[in-house]
């Protein structure tokens, strides 16, 4: 089987009010979360991009305050890796949230794979998923996406999963490396404390991060009753991106930790250190 690295690029910064994403102890605790595209490079020289990044004038920025530098557009991002956009041929698009789809555009050449229902449902949105959707970033390019159903082998080592949840046509992308088999979740799991029981010290560090000045955070007894329900269930199931559907996200986050060697989450700051996949990749599993 073919093997690939993955680089996440950096293209900007969301920074919110946690409590927005994640529940209930998270509340007034407001941190960055890097926005980032993903370059795949197969030991031949192919190159895919997952994801699109964002537009600044699509982001709802009484909600979502993004903020990006010259060198982080999208275009310049490639160029450093030495990648000129229009020589991109293939793009996997997670969802249609905003934050993975702004700038697709760029790609002047490439063909879009992405989930029908992801499309269908994003085209008249409701609910959570209204709120991160600007179909205006990519209507213009629907005639180059390719409708997937469902799982699909997209290469050899590369294979598209079907992931509900977060949206409802989202999608994860495994990828065959030299250390075993990436999947990156998507928003399926932003953080790698998302999922706790995989990735606990990750978990505990967000929580001590959230704990309110003069409380100790994980010894106050209502975060101890938090963390005992989270605990008590296979993942995180109070800690987790803004789902349309909760219950079928943790489903879906169950299925692809047990496919995982290497988990990559969508907006976890780690990645800016692991900037070369699997080289770089640091974190265990208990």
């Amino acid at each position: 089987m073919k093997e690939y690295t993955i680089k996440p690029l950096l293209t900007g910064w969301w920074t919110y009010n946690w409590g927005s994403v994640i529940a209930p102890f998270a509340d007034g605790y407001v941190a960055d979360l890097p926005i980032f595209i993903f370059l795949v490079e197969s030991e031949e020289g192919e190159k895919i991009i997952i994801d699109g990044s964002f537009k600044q004038e699509s982001v709802l920025q009484r909600v979502f305050k993004s903020r990006r530098t010259p060198d982080q557009e999208v275009v310049e991002v490639l160029k450093k890796e030495g990648v000129d956009p229009d020589s991109i041929k293939t793009v996997i698009i997670t969802h249609l949230h905003t934050d993975h789809s702004g700038c697709l555009d760029v790609f002047k050449n490439a063909d879009f794979y992405v989930q029908e229902t992801e499309l269908i449902e994003s085209y008249s949105p409701i609910g959570h998923q209204a709120v991160g959707c600007e179909i205006n970033d990519w209507i213009s390019l629907v005639p180059r996406f390719k409708l997937v159903n469902g799982d699909y082998s997209l290469r050899d080592g590369i294979n598209l999963i079907f992931a509900p949840g977060h949206t409802p046509g989202h999608q994860a992308v495994s990828i065959n490396t030299s250390k075993g088999r990436a999947v990156y979740f998507g928003d399926c799991c932003c953080l790698y404390a998302g999922l706790a029981k995989r990735f606990p010290m990750q978990f505990f560090d967000l929580v001590k991060k959230t704990a309110k000045e003069g409380d100790s955070g994980i010894s106050d007894p209502e975060t101890a009753k938090v963390i005992n329900k989270i605990f008590s269930a296979r993942f995180g199931g109070y800690f987790g991106p803004l789902v349309l559907n909760s219950g079928e996200n943790m489903r879906t986050m169950h299925k692809l930790d047990l496919l995982a060697d290497i988990v990559i989450p969508a907006h976890d700051q780690d990645l800016l250190r692991m900037n070369i996949i699997p080289e770089k990749y640091d974190i265990e599993k208990v």
